[in-house]
Parts: C-alpha cells; structure tokens; sequence
C-alpha cells in the first residue's frame, strides 16, 4: 500500500505540472510572434533594396547635375568655336547725312575709309495713260519685262543680258488696272506698281528697281479677242508709257576711286560692310574707321576658363569627395560618369589634328593646366603669356579655336564640313572636269545692222530639260552680235518656265567664229541646252533644230577614295574620313590637298553634344539605371510575397502547434481527473 500511495502522489504532481504548463492553452501570442519573425527575416534583404534604390535615384539625379553642367560648358566653348567670336570689328564714324551704317559683319576689312557721295541713285518710273475706272477691263494675254538702259531720247533700248526679267499673266482673275498693279506688285520682278488718281481719271504707275540699267521694256502680246493689253506697251516699237523718272545710278568716290552702284544701299563697297546712302555732296567728306576688337575674343576664352574650373568643382562633388557633404559622391565608382568627366580634362591638353601653325594647343597661348586639375591664364608679358599670343599672334589663336579649312588648289575649295568630317588633310585628284551643258549655232547668214522688221525670228529653247514657251525676237535692228545674243539671253530668262525652274543660259556673239554660243549656267549631266521648234527666218542667225553638248559631273577620288560627283561639287563617300568635306571644283583643276581642323571650340563643342545628345551615352546611361531602379522594385515586390509566404507558414505552423496544445490540454484534464480517483481509492 506504501507503493502504491508513493506512486499515485509522483502522478498527480507530474500531470499538475503539464497543466500549470499549458494553461487553458499555449500562452502565446502568435500574431505578434509571426510578424516579428517576418520582419526578422525580411529586414537583411529589404535594407539592401532600400539602399540600393536610393544609391540608384541619387545617381539618376546627380546624372541631371552632370548634365546641365556639360551644358554649361558647352554654351562656354560653343562661342569659341564661332568665327564672328575671333572675327568682330567695331567701326567709327562721324555724325553725319549723307550715310549710315547699317551692318558690319566679323569679316568687315580692317582699315580707314574717306566716302564723298556725288549722286544717289533713282529708280525709272512710267505711267499709262487715264482710266475712268480701277476695275474695268484692261485686256488678256502677257506682258513681258525686261530691264536694261534707255538712252537719253527713249527710243533705243539696251537690254542687261545679266539681270533676269519675267512674264506676268493677265486672265479673268486680274483683269482690270487694280488686278494688274496686284500681280506685278506679287511677282518677284523687283518691279512695283501704284495706281495714282488725277482729275477723276487713273493712271498706274510703274517703277523698277533703282539704277541706270534696270529701267524697264514692257512687251505685250495680247490674247485674241481679248485685246487691249497693248496700251501697256513700252519698247522701241511702241511706247504708250510715259516716262516721268530716268533711272540713275549712285555715284560715290572711296579713298579717291570712282565707283557706280545700281541702288543706295550698298553691300560691296567695304567688304563687310553695309551702309545706306541717303543724300549727295560735293564738299562733305565721311571718314570710316574699321579695327579688330580682339577684345570679345578675349572675354569668351577667359570665360571659357571660368566655365570649365566651375564645371570641374561641381563635377567633382559627383564623381568625387564633396567637402561640403564630407562625403562622396554618388557617380563615384559610376565608370561612364568618370570616363566623361577624364574625357573633357584630356581634351584640354589635346593637339588639334589638322593645324601646322605656331599655336596646336591651349598651353601654346598660355592657358595652363594646373596640378588640382584647374585651367589658369598667363596674364604676364613674356612671350609665352595669353596677352602675347592675343596681341601680337591674334590670327593664329582665331585659328586654334575655330574650323578651318584649307586647299593647296584654288580651284579646289572645301564649303562646308559636317560631323561625320575627321580633322586632318586629304589628297585630291580629280578625274573628271566639271562642265556646263552648251550648244554653238551654225554660222550666221546674217549681217549687222540686223534689222529684222518683216521678218518672224521666234523659237522653243531648252534649259537644262525645260523648254521655254515660245519666244519671238522683237522688230528693232541690232548694231551687233553681242546686242542679239544680250537679246536672246534676256528673252530666254525672262521665260516663265525658265525662271519657274530657276534655271538660266549665257548667251555670247563670237566674232571670229560669227556662231551664237548658249551656255548653261549649271554644271553637271543634266545640264543642257536645245532648240524643239524654230522659225524659217531663225536660219538667218544660224539657229535650228536640235540639241548641244550636255555637261559633265566632276569625278575624283578624295583620300584615294572614289567620291560622288553632282555638277561642280564633289563629295568624299560615305563613311570615309573625309566624309562631309564638300568641296566646289572648277574646270581646269586636276589636284590638290584640302586640309580640315575642327578647331578647339569645335573638337570640345562636338565631345559634350555626345554626351548630351538625347541617344547620347548620358541619357543611355540615365535610362539603364531607371531599369534597374524598376528590377529593384519588382525584387521588393518580389520579397512581399516571399514574406507573406513566409507568414502564412508559420501562421499555419503554429495553428497546428495550438490544436496540438488544445489536445494536451484535453488529454491532461483527463489524466487529472484519474490522478485524483486512483488517489481517492488508495485513501480508502
């Protein structure tokens, strides 16, 4: 019995012990356990993410600083590589009326300039007789206008076979005075026209461009039925204008020389130089003084410099240790962020490729690097300082900077350059000469005086592929060849076709051959000239049908490479060095050397536009890290989920840990109620 009761006593306090364990169930607050053992195992992986992700946005926006600071700098040397930049004039000149000064360009000649103004020009004016109204009816068909010279008598006309006249067309839509005053005032002749009101009546008045050989002829050739465009008529046959003012030229003298020009505003007087004429004087002299202002120049290279040590201070906080921040900067271990900001710093002690002068780099005018990287200007007097080079080599520091293109030949020169161009220098050999379309008449019949009333001189020319309408010579006599072949030239550019298609033909007279030689202003296999349709009188002066000898393309090679050829210009091929180097060659050339430096201004300008350019290395690189900002993301939300995984397994683990407790629980009520029943008997 003592065994007994010793065992039943060990019972009951072992199963009062799992009950005072379990309680009335685990005793554990398992949300609260489960996010905290979430968030435990999360927390590594989510801190990484989340530092990551700031790195990147940081880089992004410091990218943007990177940016505007290439900007900066680039508006900096874009101004060094402008040859207005190193070209600029200023001019002086005394208070005046007789002239002013509307224009100086950077390529104005230097130099002192005495202007006395004997005339000023004037244009002709004509006027029609009255009409009783502005809207009735004038007549149907052309009228052709031609500019040239009268004499003194106006009943000899001289046409300017150099400028270019035009037809008009009078229909349903403009006939009537104020319809042609609106046509001739639309065309692109240079002719105006007014409609003046005198006593009731209304007469137009014509007026051509200024200058003694732009006074006018007007021919008109009426539509039948339709008549009355030939009181319009203004030539040596019939004259039903009345002329009220001649045209002049401006007479004015230039350190002594006479000169004559067409109009009062005069363009190449003074190379460079524009000036309006206003009034004449035979005593008042207008002294010009033209020098170099080297001084902007100046100012835009010492900004430049201000611009690039500020560019390498705010360049250095991103791809280096800020001082400020004490910290570095996020584009620190960026490679593409350091390879640019090392580019810029070499270009700097680059040497431009394509330049054989005294200066080839920055330290040649005393622009320095120094050890922190900075650029520093020698601003003392010796040789070697910036203010030597500006004042005493100023030509070759324009050349350090700007583009410069160069040719051994003459006859060879290089227009233009594009960015596909490689600075440095290219054999030319031509292997084609350039040439124009042209056609020589028979030998003529005729001789001069040629008068050819009685007689229909009229034909159909072709230029360069398009045909005139069909022209007629006018009746007059002609003293010679060269006054025909003026007429013939200024009657085929006059065409409308012709000047639709702005195309145009040389008319000459050679005396030695008497043949009439047409010559297309154009080069190349499309140039040409031809006659589709000719009178029987046309004979006379050597004409027929048919066609001449069509021109040439120029060939070449450009750096021992085949180049394109259209007209006089020539083209290195695609994807050659020289590729974009156009260049204008004129017949006779066979060789030469062109040479092409882009010059600092332009090599620097050229490096940051490909940083900056929108599918520039900067936006690719800006672009690839917005990726991986989004990878980062999704990781983050990829980590969510693992997380939330992660919570609904240990929630589920321990839902099974609680049912397991609630039937240790269940299963110790019953052991306690048989502990206590074995312990009643055993008392018994």
């Amino acid at each position: 019995m003592a065994t007994v009761s010793s065992t039943g006593t060990t019972n009951t306090s072992t199963g009062s012990s799992i009950i005072s364990a379990l309680g009335s169930g685990s005793g554990i607050n398992t949300s609260a356990l489960v996010g905290q053992l979430v968030e435990v195992n999360k927390a590594p992986q989510l801190g990484r993410l989340t530092t990551r992700q700031t790195l990147l946005e940081t880089q992004i926006s410091d990218f943007g600083l990177l940016r505007s600071a290439f900007s900066t700098l680039e508006t900096a040397a874009s101004v060094l590589g402008n040859a207005d930049t190193f070209n600029a004039k200023s001019a002086s000149i005394p208070t005046t009326t007789l002239l002013g000064i509307t224009k100086l360009d950077a390529k104005a000649s230097v130099g002192d300039y005495s202007i006395t103004v004997e005339q000023i020009a004037q244009a002709q004016s004509v006027s029609t007789s009255n009409f009783s109204s502005q809207t009735t009816a004038i007549g149907k068909g052309t009228l052709t206008i031609r500019f040239g010279s009268w004499n003194a008598g106006v009943d000899t006309f001289t046409v300017d076979s150099a400028k270019t006249g035009g037809t008009i067309t009078i229909d349903d839509s403009n006939n009537s005075l104020t319809g042609l005053r609106d046509t001739i005032n639309k065309s692109s002749l240079g002719v105006k026209a007014a409609i003046v009101s005198e006593g009731g009546y209304y007469k137009l008045l014509v007026t051509g461009p200024s200058g003694a050989s732009s006074e006018v002829e007007i021919t008109a050739v009426e539509t039948v039925g339709a008549e009355g465009l030939a009181s319009f008529n203004f030539n040596q046959t019939t004259r039903n204008l009345t002329q009220q003012q001649e045209g002049k030229d401006a007479l004015l003298h230039v350190n002594g020389m006479s000169l004559s020009r067409s109009t009062n505003h005069l363009t190449d007087v003074i190379d460079g130089m524009e000036f309006d004429l206003f009034n004449k004087s035979t005593t008042e002299t207008v002294s010009i003084g033209i020098s170099e202002d080297k001084s902007i120049a100046e100012k835009n290279i010492r900004d430049f410099v201000a611009a690039y040590n500020t560019f390498l201070t705010a360049s250095e906080k991103l791809v280096g240790f800020d001082k400020e921040k004490n910290a570095y900067g996020s584009l620190r271990q960026d490679p593409l962020a350091k390879n640019l900001v090392q580019q810029v710093r070499s270009q700097l002690s680059a040497t431009m490729t394509g330049l054989t002068g005294s200066f080839t780099s920055l330290s040649d005018i005393g622009v320095g690097t120094q050890l922190d990287g900075t650029l520093k200007i020698n601003d003392t007097t010796d040789a070697t300082s910036f203010r030597s080079a500006i004042d005493k080599n100023f030509a070759a520091v324009r050349d350090l900077f700007i583009p410069t293109k160069t040719s051994t030949n003459a006859q060879i020169t290089v227009t233009k350059h594009t960015d596909s161009s490689v600075a440095g220098s290219y054999e030319v050999n031509i292997t084609q000469q350039p040439k124009k379309g042209s056609l020589t008449s028979a030998v003529m019949v005729a001789t001069f005086p040629l008068d050819t009333t009685g007689k229909t001189y009229s034909f159909t020319a072709g230029v360069d592929g398009i045909d005139t309408a069909s022209i007629t010579l006018p009746t007059k006599t002609y003293a010679s060849g060269a006054a025909l072949a003026a007429d013939l030239q200024s009657l085929i550019n006059a065409d409308a076709n012709i000047t639709a298609a702005k195309v145009s033909v040389n008319v000459l007279f050679n005396s030695t051959t008497k043949k009439l030689e047409f010559t297309s202003t154009a080069y190349g296999s499309g140039s040409k000239v031809s006659f589709s349709a000719v009178s029987t009188d046309m004979a006379d002066i050597g004409i027929s049908v048919g066609s001449g000898t069509s021109g040439n393309d120029v060939g070449g090679t450009v750096g021992g490479v085949a180049a394109f050829g259209y007209g006089n210009v020539l083209l290195p091929a695609l994807g050659s060095k020289a590729e974009g180097l156009n260049m204008t060659v004129e017949p006779g050339a066979t060789s030469g050397t062109i040479t092409f430096s882009r010059g600092f201004g332009g090599s620097f300008t050229r490096l940051i536009n490909d940083f900056l350019k929108s599918n520039g290395m900067i936006k690719t690189r800006e672009a690839s890290i917005t990726k991986d900002v989004d990878k980062v993301k999704k990781d983050q939300v990829a980590l969510d989920r693992r997380s939330e995984a992660y919570r609904l397994r240990l929630q589920s683990q321990f839902s099974a840990m609680e049912s397991i407790v609630r039937s240790l629980k269940s299963t110790g009520t019953f052991l306690t109620g048989a502990f206590k029943a074995l312990s009643g008997n055993n008392n018994q």
